[in-house]
């Protein structure tokens, strides 16, 4: 949201959910302090009338913490979320052994890849003030190899196991998709869905990418912006 200037916007609260490890704040150990640090701010958040929205990585990390009965009554917004993919593609297969997180993130730091990056994941190449913003991000995210490390096959294993035994857990969940999204496609939902043998309700914007809330924040705001308080952000 930082990135897009949102703080109020019309009857729309956005409150970002500060993660271990990203921004420059200290990085923890494990996946459940990780977790942990998460679920404190969410609880705090999701009290009263909120909506909770993941995107990206955020998606998978929404859906952990209701396993762990977090926020049950909160209705969630899953927008381009990764999730059982994990499993199967190649970017996260890369990213699970020290040499692929070290190349991949030593690569971003040059303009090249970032301008190519740039033309092929955003619908637009964002301004430069903007483009500088987002790889500063990956930078300084010292979580960023850990959440590849601890989200993986044992921690789907896990996830399915939790559902099967409450699928409560997976109501008032949706989806929303962008038509031009580069970075998972929704296959990844199919995947989920078949893992979990749940059907969310999935709705799909023709000229969203990945990052809409960059690529059209006005627009993205609109389809937000319902009365009710947004309590998770996250790219």
């Amino acid at each position: 949201a930082r990135l897009m200037g949102a703080g109020k916007c019309a009857a729309l609260e956005f409150r970002g959910i500060e993660y271990p490890g990203f921004e420059g704040r200290p990085r923890v150990k494990t996946w459940e302090e990780f977790l942990g640090a998460v679920e404190t701010q969410v609880r705090e958040a999701a009290k009263g009338r909120v909506m909770l929205y993941g995107t990206g990585i955020g998606g998978l990390i929404l859906l952990a913490l209701r396993a762990c009965d977090v926020a049950l009554e909160a209705p969630i917004v899953l927008q381009g979320p990764v999730l059982w993919g994990l499993e199967t593609r190649r970017f996260p297969l890369l990213m699970r052994s020290v040499f692929g997180r070290t190349l991949v993130k030593l690569a971003l730091r040059f303009p090249p890849v970032q301008w190519r990056f740039a033309g092929k994941y955003f619908v637009r190449r964002p301004p430069r003030d903007i483009r500088r913003a987002f790889f500063r991000g990956y930078a300084e995210c010292s979580a960023f190899g850990d959440l590849f490390r601890w989200l993986g096959p044992p921690l789907l294993r896990s996830l399915e196991e939790s559902f099967r035994a409450k699928p409560a857990r997976l109501e008032r969940i949706s989806v929303w998709w962008g038509g031009k999204d580069r970075v998972v496609t929704t296959e990844e939902l199919r995947r989920t869905e078949s893992a979990l043998g749940v059907k969310w309700p999935l709705k799909e914007f023709a000229g969203w990418g990945h990052y809409p809330m960059i690529d059209a924040p006005e627009e993205w705001v609109t389809e937000l912006a319902g009365g009710a308080i947004l309590a998770s952000w996250q790219p």
